[in-house]
């Protein structure tokens, strides 16, 4: 949670230094958000694939991501929780899913591969937060013969979520 809250506050601050181009009524809401996107949430997502994506960080993700869209787009508090115009913890999960593919292609004798396997295979169950939150449906070997196919991993990580 520690590195989730230093992220933030680096991404606060990215957002609150744009705090006159978010009032600047001459721009379209499209152009804010993309500036949003690429200023402030590539900031606040650097290394999202350690973070352990439990409910409490997730609920903590989306409450930054609704206060920022809220002045962005003027919308409710409410409204951008719910029905959020760009929803920053999916986009978290669907990266963190791109990398889990990058790992379960890695060679087996990769250090950090054989940890994830470790990691998979000394418990009984898919902890909360893991990278494998969003498949833990799927054995092992299904995910490794998806991620070796770069296309079709990619279209599982957009379908899955």
């Amino acid at each position: 949670m520690s590195e989730v809250k230093y992220r933030m506050d680096i991404a606060q601050a990215e957002f609150s230094a744009l705090w006159r181009f978010w009032q600047d009524r001459r721009l379209p809401v499209s152009m804010k958000l993309r500036m949003y996107r690429l200023a402030v949430c590539t900031t606040f997502t650097h290394a999202t694939e350690s973070w352990e994506l439990t409910e409490t960080v997730r609920k903590k993700i989306n409450g930054f991501n609704s206060r920022c869209l809220h002045v962005i787009t003027g919308k409710p508090h409410r409204e951008t929780a719910t029905n959020p115009t760009y929803n920053l913890v999916l986009d978290i999960r669907r990266r963190r899913l791109r990398y889990l593919g990058h790992l379960l292609r890695m060679d087996p004798s990769r250090l950090v591969r054989r940890t994830l396997l470790a990691y998979i295979y000394g418990g009984e169950h898919i902890p909360e937060g893991s990278l494998l939150q969003d498949c833990p449906e799927l054995p092992l070997e299904s995910l490794v013969e998806m991620a070796m196919d770069r296309p079709k991993w990619e279209r599982f990580a957009r379908k899955t979520l």
